[in-house]
């Protein structure tokens, strides 16, 4: 592990060239888009009775160009390289992204979430970076979150920036060509590596000030915008926050989630990274971890996935609306982690806000227990088969079953991490009744709460959940 800290302590010296005062333009909005057909990706969350509405609106204008330098070896082992696979290097040095003076047009879209009365609205935007991974858009920050966000008066924006969500065979263009045959972020197929996604990202931002005619907001108005990003979306945040937020200072935060490369400490924008148990495994977290201080701190939730049973939900119910097929994965362990790192992210939200807004720096992590590095990340386990260290939510910290954040088999199992529920005579051995359990998990909650990681708006969910496993002792 020495070798990760002296990547850290020098990662200064390769930013100090990035960063440009570039004004970003309000591009041109239209919508909200009637049709035809409707909303790929629209909200499987019936936004109703949280007094929400959701919108799509259509982005036109012209982006700067920037151009990635990725350097030879610049791509972690056994990742297949190809346009928009931008990984940062084990060796801690990263890509350098380079501005082009010539601008492009550019047309994309954006999804608006938002509470019907201004009057709800607690000030803070969401602005997802729309994860295209699987060659099509994925809002799984939404998926964590959208619960907390009604409930507290947030507004959420997905932002559609990068070509595989748009072009590729399975993309909004062949989904529905009558509503989004005109959507193109490649300049008419000339530029096919993402160069226009970070501008085109910026001018989203731009859009939420209300400064055009169509007011993808409303009557809202915006006094903290925050980036989220999930997986390959983290990664691309990751960058913009290097090398555009210098010269930009548009975003107040940033929630790098689930991925993302070392980050530099001289940006004014404060930055929360979280990271499942499966990042460290399968996304090559442990080489970029940085000291928590002013500007950047860091949770590592153990036993939980980076496809957990919540993504698994959404995107499954998603893809089956959307697509008209069933999304089946079968892997070699029961999928997927049990434990719910959406409570963990909604504390980090609300610590996010308060970081910006006042000052008032989030409570540190604490970092998961790592047995080796070298050739495969194996973590320290307890007996149980259970992580050590790491930030433990109570449905960790007194389990009733293994949740872990490795798995294997087709495709992307490595990502949907296990959960095994123990035998009875387990169970029973460290509980001997629903009631004991109870007491236990009960003083989880308090300390988790003390500590900063829950909410105590998720306190009586927990406590809820917690009793309908009752059945288990039966």
């Amino acid at each position: 592990m020495k070798k990760y800290f002296l990547l850290i302590v020098t990662v200064a010296l390769f930013y100090t060239t990035s960063g440009q005062n570039v004004t970003v333009p309000v591009p041109d909005i239209t919508g909200p888009v009637i049709g035809p057909g409707t909303i790929f990706s629209a909200s499987i969350t019936d936004l109703s009775p949280f007094g929400y509405i959701e919108e799509e609106f259509f982005l036109e204008g012209k982006a700067r160009r920037y151009d990635f330098k990725t350097k030879p070896g610049n791509v972690p082992p056994n990742e297949p390289v190809y346009p928009g696979s931008f990984w940062f290097s084990l060796d801690g040095i990263p890509d350098f992204v380079t501005p082009c003076d010539t601008l492009y047009p550019y047309k994309t879209r954006i999804i608006v979430r938002r509470p019907v009365v201004a009057g709800k609205f607690n000030g803070t935007v969401v602005v997802e970076w729309l994860n295209a991974s699987n060659m099509y858009d994925l809002d799984s920050d939404w998926w964590q979150l959208n619960g907390h966000l009604m409930r507290s008066g947030y507004a959420w924006v997905g932002v559609s920036a990068q070509k595989w969500g748009i072009h590729s065979a399975t993309g909004l263009r062949k989904w529905n060509p009558g509503r989004y045959g005109t959507l193109d972020v490649t300049a008419d197929s000339t530029l096919l590596k993402d160069e226009l996604c970070f501008d085109i990202f910026s001018q989203a931002a731009m859009a939420l000030e209300g400064k055009q005619k169509v007011r993808p907001l409303g009557d809202l108005r915006p006094e903290v915008i925050i980036a989220t990003g999930h997986s390959r979306s983290a990664f691309m945040l990751t960058r913009y926050y290097n090398f555009i937020q210098p010269g930009r200072g548009i975003i107040d935060g940033f929630m790098i989630r689930g991925a993302g490369g070392l980050v530099r400490t001289d940006v004014p924008a404060k930055v929360f990274k979280l990271n499942a148990e499966t990042d460290l495994i399968e996304v090559y977290q442990i080489p970029v971890r940085q000291p928590d201080s002013d500007r950047i701190i860091t949770w590592e939730f153990s036993g939980t996935s980076h496809a957990d049973q919540t993504f698994n939900d959404y995107h499954s119910a998603i893809f089956e609306r959307d697509f008209g097929a069933k999304y089946q994965r079968e892997c070699d362990l029961p999928r997927c982690s049990l434990v719910p790192f959406h409570y963990g992210f909604a504390a980090a939200l609300e610590h996010l806000v308060r970081w910006i807004t006042e000052g008032v720096i989030p409570p540190a992590g604490v970092q998961i227990s790592v047995h080796q590095t070298e050739p495969e990340v194996i973590l320290e386990r307890d007996t149980l088969g259970n992580a050590l260290g790491g930030i433990r939510l109570p449905q960790f910290a007194v389990p009733v079953a293994l949740n872990s954040g490795k798995n294997s088999g087709q495709g992307s199992c490595r990502f949907y991490g296990t959960h095994q529920v123990f035998d009875q005579q387990t169970l029973k051995s460290l509980y001997p009744a629903h009631q004991a359990y109870m007491q236990k998990f009960s003083e989880s909650v308090r300390e988790n709460l003390k500590a900063g990681y829950i909410l105590k708006a998720d306190t009586s969910e927990m406590m809820n959940e917690a009793r309908r496993l009752s059945y288990l002792w039966e």
